[in-house]
């Protein structure tokens, strides 16, 4: 028993001295993955199914739900992207930045990402057909709608709900744009269609 005081007291007075040097202003610690430089990014993703890489990217999805919580009007943050986004978007900085932190780029990816993230709530719509199949927030289905309608492709309402219609709009941007033309607002043609 008089070990365990001894080593609280000791423990408390290490912890007092740290907080006697005064943090900078927005410092925070960071944890794992989120240290590794652009470098190492680069060098695990090489191997994407190796623990290192799974770690990184993992990170990253960790630190982009935590925003949702802590970013203001944000509901989601990032409402259609996935792991393989993430990795092309990580990847691109990555390669012209080696030095840079993993978690230096992921606070650049949510100031980048605000203008896509869904303020408030909005369900989750279940679409496609028996051979492609996803889920996607009505808001994102409306949003895709407005963008069809602007090129053009779209004439329908924007209802947020996925129609024949929209499918047949979804198929023709992305044949035009050289994606798989499976008619679902898929994470690549959501990104190339909702991407100003």
């Amino acid at each position: 028993m008089k070990k365990w005081i001894m080593a609280a007291i000791a423990a408390s007075s290490l912890s007092s001295a740290a907080f006697a040097n005064e943090t900078p202003e927005g410092a925070f610690a960071v944890e794992g993955a989120g240290r590794v430089d652009c470098a190492a990014f680069m060098s695990a993703r090489a191997n994407k199914s190796s623990p290192e890489y799974q770690r990184i990217i993992g990170f990253l999805e960790g630190y982009l739900s935590a925003a949702n919580r802590y970013e203001p009007n944000t509901f989601d943050l990032t409402p259609w992207h996935n792991a393989t986004a993430f990795d092309i978007i990580l990847n691109s900085h990555c390669s012209e930045h080696s030095q840079d932190t993993v978690i230096s780029v992921v606070m650049r990816m949510v100031n980048g990402l605000k203008p896509f993230r869904i303020a408030q709530f909005s369900p989750m719509v279940e679409v496609g057909d028996d051979t492609h199949r996803t889920y996607v927030y009505e808001a994102i289905l409306n949003r895709a709608q407005a963008a069809l309608k602007t090129r053009g492709l779209y004439e329908g309402e924007e209802s947020g709900s996925f129609t024949p219609e929209m499918r047949d709009a979804l198929r023709e941007f992305q044949r035009q744009s050289s994606l798989d033309a499976t008619g679902i607002p898929d994470p690549a043609t959501l990104w190339r269609l909702l991407n100003p």
